[in-house]
């Protein structure tokens, strides 16, 4: 695989990880609805992710 093909892999893979971990780290000083929010988009980016490598 080329260099493109592995940034494009990873660059979402990375902002998934650190938009979880953002989530995990600060469970109790976020709201109910900012943590679903915020999981919700890293799941969104996962499914996406997985639809475009399909």
């Amino acid at each position: 695989m080329n260099i493109q093909v592995w940034m494009g892999i990873l660059i979402p893979f990375i902002g998934t990880a650190l938009g979880a971990a953002c989530v995990c780290v600060m469970r109790g000083q976020l709201k109910g609805s900012t943590q679903r929010i915020l999981a919700g988009f890293a799941a969104g980016v996962i499914v996406a992710l997985d639809v475009a490598l399909g």
